[in-house]
């Protein structure tokens, strides 16, 4: 249960993390894609999917 519970947290801030760069990134469009691209694994993670 620790475990489960470490692993979404630490993953939690990795997307944190991941958004933080998402946001702030304006310049380049294909750094948003890959960021986006990113993204998608970690939110099904923390939504249980897999």
């Amino acid at each position: 249960m620790i475990i489960m519970i470490a692993y979404y947290l630490i993953t939690a801030a990795l997307l944190g993390l991941v958004v933080w760069n998402f946001v702030r990134e304006k310049a380049r469009r294909q750094d948003l894609v890959l960021y986006a691209i990113v993204m998608i694994p970690l939110i099904l993670r923390l939504l249980r999917w897999k």
